[in-house]
């Protein structure tokens, strides 16, 4: 009986030892691979990426200390289905269950804020400043017919958006707010794109548009500088401010008469619905003074003096 009691007492004595073992060692697993590390790692779940190949991926990354601990802890958090793709920033100085707290919770969407008036290069040019893995020529490539159609807004963009997922989002808040009808309405759009690069402010939407529909009408040609602006436009000035009205383009509207073929710019709502609304006004003629403020003429002679009152040195 004492022999049995005391064989007892060594098998609890080693379960003891044995648990105590592989507690000591599971709370050293569950520890920052690199305590007090200040190193920033951008770490990118690939899309259908499997849990081993996350782990193993963050265990070549130095992020954790046992591929095997963090197996075992997703299987008993239930967490292994659940890492979610995208683009990351994670540290050596997290613990375990703070770096599969983010990969399951998923990547931070980025506030990127786009304004009225902007054409597709220089969507494409803020997208690349702010989205590390983003291919620009992609984006011109996809959005090559879609000008005019890249809604200015403000965006929460996933960090692992392919640039087909982000005109998906794009042109889908277009279709949601702007109202338009398309291919139907195309020419408001294009009109609107004018609108949106020649006014400046709201109430001067609706007369200049008013204007741009009257030539349109009358069979002038709209002479926009902000066309010739898009044909010369270089990824060193997107809108130049030194034209060359005889430049040879189907979108110059010194020399064709009629809108230009595609929207020049992405339009507000408030340029659409000008263009939309055109109103009606005395004046075929506008500027933009020295001083940032609309003058309208209803004649040339009378243009031509607001030009050397407002535009003179």
């Amino acid at each position: 009986m004492n022999k049995l009691l005391a064989s007892i007492f060594g098998l609890l004595l080693l379960s003891l030892a044995l648990f105590t073992g592989v507690y000591y060692w599971w709370s050293i697993q569950l520890q920052a691979a690199q305590p007090g590390s200040t190193q920033e790692i951008t770490f990118t779940v690939a899309p259908n990426q499997t849990a081993v190949q996350t782990i193993n991926q963050l265990t070549n990354n130095h992020l954790i200390k046992s591929p095997l601990a963090a197996k075992l802890y997703l299987q008993f958090t239930g967490q292994d289905q659940k890492i979610r793709p995208g683009s990351y920033t994670l540290s050596p100085n997290q613990d375990l269950s703070s770096i599969f707290k983010a990969l399951v919770s998923g990547p931070k969407d980025i506030k990127v804020t786009f304004p009225e008036g902007w054409r597709r290069e220089q969507v494409a040019a803020r997208l690349s400043s702010v989205l590390p893995a983003f291919d620009s020529s992609e984006f011109l490539l996809l959005t090559a017919s879609l000008e005019g159609r890249l809604f200015p807004d403000t965006y929460f963009i996933p960090p692992s958006a392919s640039p087909s997922q982000i005109v998906s989002i794009f042109t889908a808040n277009f279709a949601k707010k702007s109202g338009l009808n398309l291919p139907a309405q195309n020419n408001i759009l294009i009109l609107a794109s004018l609108v949106e690069r020649e006014a400046r402010s709201d109430p001067d939407r609706a007369i200049i548009a008013g204007i741009f529909q009257k030539r349109l009408e009358a069979g002038w040609p709209l002479q926009v500088d902000a066309t010739v602006q898009y044909a010369l436009g270089t990824s060193r000035e997107w809108w130049s401010k030194n034209i060359d009205t005889k430049f040879p383009s189907p979108y110059n509207t010194y020399l064709n008469v009629g809108l230009p073929p595609a929207p020049i710019a992405s339009p507000g709502l408030a340029s659409i619905r000008a263009a939309l609304s055109p109103q009606d006004s005395p004046y075929w003629y506008y500027l933009t003074g020295n001083d940032g403020q609309m003058y309208y003429a209803p004649d040339l002679p009378k243009h031509n003096l607001n030009i050397d009152r407002y535009l003179s040195l």
